[in-house]
Formats: structure tokens, sequence, C-alpha cells
């Protein structure tokens, strides 16, 4: 759906002026590529999560992306009333015999949520304490996690046995089963393993 002409957006505009892709916008803010192109070019609507997370990454006022009548209506008064960014909690992250495991922190450790888990309830993220082989994500990424999408095969993923802590873990697909490699020293899991108590996908990663 096209935005009405008297609603335009200045992301291009300002993504050109910060020297930024489409890709980097969109690690930056947790979308993909093509939906920042569409969001630019109006062929989608930009909602109110969309409006703050952009203007934030290009370190700008969301009244400079979009006329003040529309910003106010998405996200009420600027100043008078500071719009208050979704957060999702942060669990901390460790190397242990090669697996990365996930700890909870304290609740109040939190970050800003991507649009994709704004409203999502259990979304989380974590930050990689260092370089992984398997799986390979690079060392200092924040890594967000989605609770509620099934894991794929090619998928990063959150995966918790029962009684055991959090794992990182890649996923593939080995005859009919998904298998999820957690590197190190520890065994691949069988998802239908019925030790398992969840398995969370990896829903983008964040580079600062």
């Amino acid at each position: 759906m096209m935005n009405p002409p008297d609603i335009s957006n200045r992301i291009r505009e300002w993504r050109n002026r910060r020297r930024m892709s489409l890709a980097e916008l969109g690690e930056a803010v947790g979308l993909s590529r093509s939906e920042i192109s569409k969001l630019e070019s109006g062929h989608r609507r930009i909602r109110a999560d969309h409006l703050v997370v952009l203007a934030k990454a290009l370190k700008i006022s969301p009244e400079d992306l979009m006329d003040k009548e529309t910003v106010r209506e998405m996200i009420g008064e600027g100043p008078a009333r500071p719009f208050e960014f979704p957060q999702v909690r942060v669990m901390a992250a460790h190397r242990q015999g090669g697996t990365i495991i996930l700890q909870v922190l304290d609740a109040s450790a939190t970050t800003d949520a991507p649009p994709i888990l704004a409203r999502v309830p259990g979304a989380y993220a974590f930050y990689m304490p260092d370089e992984s082989r398997e799986p390979r994500v690079p060392v200092g990424a924040l890594v967000f996690v989605h609770p509620l999408l099934p894991v794929r095969s090619g998928d990063l993923a959150v995966i918790t046995l029962t009684g055991s802590d959090p794992v990182l873990a890649s996923v593939e697909r080995r005859e009919k089963q998904l298998i999820a490699i957690v590197g190190g020293d520890q065994a691949d899991i069988d998802l239908s393993d019925t030790r398992l108590a969840s398995a969370h996908r990896v829903a983008g990663l964040w580079f600062s």
C-alpha cells in the first residue's frame, strides 16, 4: 500500500546524508534491506515504531523524517512527552567449553527493541562475548531473539534442554530431523528430543 501523497518521508535523504547503505540502516534497526527500500519509496506504510527507531539510528528527530503534524498523530508531542522506546531484556553470554551459554542478568538490564520485537512478549537479546566458530557470529554483535517464531533449518537459535542453561546453536536438517549444533564440547541436539524445553529463533543481529 502506498503512503498518501501528502505523507511523504525523508528517510532516503537522511540515509544518504549519513552515508549509510540500505543494508547498514536495516541492520541498525532490525529490518531487511528490502523493507527499508519499501519504507523509503512509500510501498510500505511507516508505523510509529519504525519512525522512532529510524530517527534514532540516523541521529535525528522523528520530525526530520516526516511533517510535524503526522509525527504528532503517530507518537504524540515531542519534547513535552518523550517517546519511550520498546525495550527487551538483555541476557549475559559467556563461552564454556566452546559453547555459548546464556544466563539471565538483573531484570533492569534492557536495550531498545527493533521493530520486529517491539511488541513480542518474552523477547530478549545478548551480546556475543567473543568470536564464535560454530555458530559463526562476530564478537560484540547484539543478538536479538524472538521466542515465538518457529525454528527452521538455516536459523540461529537459542536452545534450552530441561534443567540446563540456554545455549546458542545453528540449526540444520539431517534427513527428517532438525539438529541444533552448539559447538565446543557439547553434543548436537535433536530438536525432537523430549528433553527440549524451548527453541527460540534469532531474529536479527546489530553491529555497533
